[in-house]
């Protein structure tokens, strides 16, 4: 079975694509070309994926503003009425109310979210659809592993395809209130830090 992965160069990517090596052959989209941010990139994505009927699990891994969006619409379009294919979105909790500051990434992330949910009730619709919330990820913060996350990308992959669960929130059980007065100390001592050189 093949897997598409997309932003699989580095960091969450690189992990999930090394924890699915053991049993599975992931394919990364970060190759020349296969940049999601422009229509060109996304096309060859969809393109390779239409051509060659192995791939079965694409990971929509790669942010890159409302394009990781865009890519899902265009996966989901080849990949509707097939009910071995199953895509998985990285999305974050930051796409809910008040998590994050970052406001264009909130609101590309609850985006993602809303159209996977509109989607998954499409009542012609076949495949599976997953979205992955995560909180903070190898911070130095409170936070979770690379890979703590990709045994649930494989625990997902595992389930049976009659299964279909539509969304998964994870997080360091640490306070948010503590975490974000942490990050806001950290800001603070980094702007003071600024502010003398």
């Amino acid at each position: 079975m093949r897997v598409a992965i997309t932003g699989a160069n580095r960091g969450l990517g690189k992990v999930i694509k090394e924890k699915l090596c053991a049993r599975w052959i992931p394919i990364e989209f970060n190759r020349p070309g296969y940049d999601i941010s422009t229509f060109e990139g996304r096309k060859k994505i969809i393109n390779e994926l239409k051509s060659n009927n192995n791939y079965t699990v694409f990971i929509n891994n790669a942010y890159n503003g409302f394009s990781q969006v865009q890519l899902l619409n265009d996966v989901y379009n080849i990949w509707k009425d097939k009910p071995d294919k199953y895509i998985i979105n990285i999305n974050s909790r930051a796409k809910y109310p008040n998590i994050s500051k970052g406001y264009m990434y909130s609101a590309s992330k609850a985006a993602l979210s809303q159209l996977s949910n509109s989607l998954r009730f499409n009542e012609d619709k076949k495949c599976r659809i997953t979205d992955i919330n995560p909180g903070l990820l190898e911070s130095d913060l409170p936070s979770m592993a690379y890979k703590e996350l990709a045994q649930w990308i494989v625990y997902l992959m595992n389930k049976e395809a009659h299964i279909e669960v539509g969304e998964i929130s994870l997080w360091h059980r640490a306070s948010y209130v503590d975490v974000q007065n942490q990050k806001q100390i950290k800001l603070n001592e980094s702007r003071k830090n600024m502010g003398q050189n």
